[in-house]
């Protein structure tokens, strides 16, 4: 019942699935070589932050060393105890409160 024919040039339709395999192909090496370009960009600082970040840890390493050759007693900021917090706050080593006197009452005679 298929009485229409379409005429086909085997060769226009080989060089246009080659062409088309072509085009795909140069766009998807284009695509990866972008994805490619910006992965190694990432990954170079992500190393440069890093190589920072040790710097700094290094830095720290040699300043905590001259601290502790020092002969200056120094309380670091983690050592300090929160006494409210524990609850064994001593009531003796407060400031007294000064309460505020009242003038003296003069008599009128």
């Amino acid at each position: 019942m298929l009485a229409i024919t379409i005429p086909v040039n085997l060769f226009v339709l080989g060089g246009a699935l080659i062409l088309g395999f072509l085009v795909g192909f140069l766009t998807r090496g284009g695509q990866l070589a972008k994805w490619k370009r910006k992965v190694i960009s990432l990954e170079t600082e992500m190393l440069t932050n890093h190589a920072d970040i040790l710097d700094l840890q290094k830095d720290k390493a040699v300043l905590e060393l001259k601290l502790k050759e020092l002969a200056i007693p120094v309380i670091p900021i983690n050592a300090v105890k929160d006494e409210t917090a524990t609850g064994t706050s001593d009531s003796s080593a407060r400031k007294p409160a000064i309460k505020p006197q009242s003038p003296p009452i003069k008599k009128h005679s």
